[in-house]
């Protein structure tokens, strides 16, 4: 028999160990070593080890990271290892990564072929670009 009463949600806003795992369930702040994410999502983790499995989570400090089937916002790390996932941006050392698209990356070494849609390169030369736009922009409008 199906009850009327609301399901009770427990929201868990900030936690700190040596070790993180979370299952179907999800954080507001971890820190910790190691973080292990599985079908569940954190808002901001700074740890040495995140490893994150068709989840998601907003901000990540880590040493390494890996994504399988999961999404991130931003990724801050030494070794970042993305499978079929999507961050919006990475900045690492080092990624490894196929079948995963990532929107802005700045990283010093590319294993793998991910779908990067905006890497450093391209980002200096829009940055290059609009400089020049605005100081022509400014140079038209100031004269009068």
């Amino acid at each position: 028999m199906a009850s009327d009463e609301p399901t009770e949600i427990e929201i868990i806003d900030e936690v700190t160990a040596e070790v993180v795992e979370i299952n179907q369930a999800g954080a507001a702040f971890v820190n910790a070593d190691t973080v292990t994410v599985t079908q569940g999502g954190i808002q901001q983790v700074e740890a040495k080890h995140v490893s994150i499995t068709q989840g998601g989570v907003m901000a990540v400090r880590a040493d390494e990271a890996q994504l399988d089937n999961s999404g991130a916002g931003f990724i801050a790390t030494d070794s970042l290892v993305v499978n079929d996932s999507a961050v919006g941006v990475a900045v690492a050392d080092t990624i490894q990564g196929d079948g995963s698209v990532i929107g802005v990356l700045f990283a010093g070494a590319i294993e793998g072929q991910p779908d990067v849609k905006v890497d450093a390169r391209n980002a200096a030369a829009f940055g290059a670009g609009l400089a020049v736009a605005l100081f022509v922009l400014r140079r038209l409008f100031s004269r009068g």
